[in-house]
């Protein structure tokens, strides 16, 4: 005889509180072998006295961190146990058939021996939960655990049992749940039941359907779609400007296939797709195009300046629209963390800080991968959800250097615009940026055959070596798959855009900070280490203009080699407002958007930036200083290089002169410096040099080079170095 209904649906109830305590059972023991296994580090770098001295300086902030990590710990399993409890409800019900009040009475002898073996298996079916959960999400953003997945095969077994596994549990839980509530007798255990069922299939339909249903349209995003068009609106004195930065992004990596909605972008602008930056590092770099000043000159020379370095407001475009009644606003995830660093006057911020104590949160969250599954898939979740994260969560997945979702930041640019009058919004992309990190279904779309499986998901340029083709063709792929997950977000915000008639009163600007070397040699690794080719120092320019206001610009590509330093005064000569006389670019376009006629004989220059870890790229004979562990110093929470560092850094920078298609390189070394001219059209990995053969290109660009650095009065030289002048003395010791 079956046991009656009622006693059957104690015994469920029991069962899924018992499967409750496992659920947390299960967190606890996994969570403590992932926090004692699992190593994180900052961009390849680990620093153990650092890491002291923060953890000395920071107890209260990252306390908090360890608060918020054990509420989404908390809420994990609470999650778990809401979608996935219809497995034990499934089995507790319908599996038990007795004899009545002899089989309940018999059961009742041997309830501790019974209990004993329900916990067993609950938690084995809750450690498994977990680790299917965890290895969707894994799947899903695998910058959240590079390190994890990196180091092993079956890492990849995993993520595709749990790929499929996890769906098939949500649905047999929604199922254990209807049945349970179909045959439940009381009111309540059947309101209850069918709630498990609909949780259980709202999970699936709201973040595993919605996904899968999505992947094509992901790998295909277009530029923008139809929308109702705004040229009937009253037309302000000036229009929108929207700066689209795309970290590492260089111009031959662009094409319709694999990056539509750029590759559309470029052919419907003025595109020069040969600008050269001043210095391959973000934070320069931005400093460089924002004042229109090159380093030595705006005082931006490495990525961490001093305070005293970094109020840029009366130099920077930023400022200076928004003294003509702009609205502005800056939004990034990772990379863009220098801009809470540097003050270039934008009234409104949506950037990462990452300073000491940040870096360390990022390090306790990463050895705590449960958690950080269920973070992450909130955090990239749409609407409500991503304001779920208890503080400071948010801001440490904004920054974590492996994990980038570019859609958030069309969210974020329109929660910080005014569109009641004319905004200026720079936008910049992270994710083409090593470690090349995407996000499914891109990364799982470029997978090249024989390389190493450390590769598979990543590449940090300060770990592992790049040993064969198969490899170099594998970091081209992440690169891609980086870059087309950047390109299906800016085609979802220039839609967005154009959906709210917006668009046609915008000038975009499409640029990046810097290129990238991506191992086509030895030492064209990442950017900024070294000057060698011209991977790391060109980059796309292009304006894309309202024909509501330009009706007689049209779009063309200028192959002529220009300057970052330009856009600045381009975008003034556009909005036809004077410019400031400090500023060393040109305008490349008339105020009608008309291309303008550029110099022949004009002079590009650029200089390496400091040494941060040591890379591949980093030179092997050089004027030598301390890593940046040693440089660093904390100026009231931020990470700066000391100044008493900046002469040996200026000393040792590799700087060149650019005069297309020929490249001269200085090059110091510790015991004299080594002067290269190279044709970079014919040598692009800069092999052979040809100063023998053009002695008078050599000597009219070492002339030209040692002009722009000897120009500024702090600089001095001493022979062929470019050396720092140093501090004038006191009076009272003349």
């Amino acid at each position: 005889m079956a046991l009656p209904l009622s006693v059957r649906m104690q015994k469920t109830w029991r069962d899924a509180l018992l499967y409750l305590l496992a659920l947390f059972v299960g967190a606890l023991v996994l969570n403590a072998v992932s926090f004692a296994l699992v190593r994180t580090s900052y961009a390849g770098v680990t620093d153990e006295g650092a890491v002291e001295a923060g953890v000395a300086a920071f107890p209260d902030y990252l306390r908090r961190v360890t608060q918020a990590v054990v509420l989404v710990g908390i809420a994990e399993v609470l999650v778990l146990f809401a979608t996935t409890s219809g497995l034990v409800a499934w089995i507790g019900f319908t599996g038990r058939r007795g004899g009545g009040e002899a089989g309940i009475q018999k059961e009742g002898v041997r309830s501790a021996a019974a209990l004993g073996i329900r916990l067993v298996r609950w938690w084995a079916i809750a450690v498994v939960v977990h680790l299917v959960f965890w290895g969707a999400e894994a799947r899903r953003h695998p910058g959240l655990f590079l390190p994890i997945l990196s180091a092993s095969s079956v890492a990849e077994v995993w993520l595709l049992v749990s790929r499929w596994l996890w769906p098939a549990i949500l649905v047999a839980s929604a199922i254990g749940w209807g049945r349970v509530a179909t045959r439940a007798a009381r009111g309540g255990d059947a309101l209850l039941s069918a709630l498990g069922a609909i949780l259980a299939a709202a999970w699936l339909s709201v973040f595993e359907l919605r996904e899968w249903a999505g992947a094509d349209s992901a790998l295909h995003a277009a530029a923008v779609g139809s929308a109702p068009s705004a040229r009937d609106a009253v037309l302000r004195r000036y229009p929108n400007v929207l700066l689209l930065g795309i970290d590492s992004l260089r111009p031959d990596k662009i094409d319709p296939q694999g990056t539509p909605a750029l590759a559309r972008l470029c052919r419907e602008s003025v595109y020069f797709p040969n600008a050269l930056v001043t210095l391959p590092r973000t934070a320069p770099s931005w400093a460089a195009l924002l004042t229109s000043l090159p380093p030595l000159a705006n005082g931006v020379e490495t990525m961490f300046p001093t305070a005293a370095r970094s109020h840029l407001d009366e130099l920077a475009l930023p400022a200076h629209l928004a003294a003509l009644g702009y609205a502005t606003a800056v939004v990034s995830e990772y990379a863009g963390e220098s801009f809470g660093r540097v003050s270039f006057g934008f009234a409104k911020q949506a950037v990462p800080r990452v300073e000491l104590e940040q870096i360390l949160g990022q390090g306790l969250v990463g050895r705590q991968p449960l958690a950080l599954g269920l973070a992450g898939l909130l955090y990239t979740s749409p609407g409500s959800l991503g304001r779920a994260l208890p503080t400071p969560l948010p801001e440490l997945m904004r920054g974590l250097a492996s994990f980038s979702h570019p859609s958030v930041l069309a969210g974020d640019l329109e929660g910080a615009i005014d569109v009641t009058r004319p905004w200026l919004g720079l936008v910049f992309y992270s994710q083409p940026h090593f470690p090349y990190t995407s996000s499914s279904p891109f990364y799982e779309a470029r997978t090249v055959a024989g390389a190493d499986y450390a590769l598979r998901f990543g590449k940090d340029v300060t770990h592992g070596d790049v040993r064969s083709d198969a490899d170099r063709a594998q970091i081209d792929a992440l690169y891609r798959a980086a870059l087309a997950e950047t390109d299906a977000a800016i085609g979802d915000l220039l839609a967005r855009l154009e959906s709210t008639g917006q668009l046609e009163d915008t000038i975009v600007v499409l640029t990046a900070d810097h290129g990238e070397g991506l191992y086509e040699c030895p030492t064209c690794v990442g950017h900024g280490d070294n000057l060698r080719g011209m991977m790391s120092l060109r980059v796309p320019l292009a304006f894309r203009l309202p024909r509501r206001r330009f009706s007689n610009a049209a779009p063309a590509v200028v192959p002529a080699h220009v300057s970052q330093l330009d856009a600045y005064p381009t975008l003034l000569a556009l909005l036809d407002v004077a410019r400031p006389p400090v500023q060393e670019g040109i305008a490349l376009l008339a105020h009608d958007g008309a291309p303008v006629a550029l110099p022949r004989d004009r002079i590009f220059f650029a200089e390496s930036g400091e040494w941060l870890w040591p890379t591949p790229a980093v030179p092997a004979a050089r004027i030598e200083y301390p890593p940046i562990t040693a440089l660093a110093r904390i100026e009231e929470g931020r990470i700066v290089i000391d100044e008493s560092h900046l002469p040996a850094i200026r000393a040792a920078k590799h700087r060149a002169a650019i005069w297309p298609p020929f490249k001269l390189l200085y090059v110091p070394t510790p015991s004299a410096v080594e002067w290269r001219l190279y044709d970079v059209e014919k040598d692009p990995f800069d092999e052979h040099d040809v100063s023998d053969r053009y002695p008078e290109v050599a000597e009219r660009l070492r002339a030209a080079l040692r002009h722009s650095v000897l120009r500024f009065s702090h600089m001095l030289p001493a022979g062929d170095f470019f050396l720092t002048r140093p501090p004038a003395m006191p009076e009272e010791y003349y």
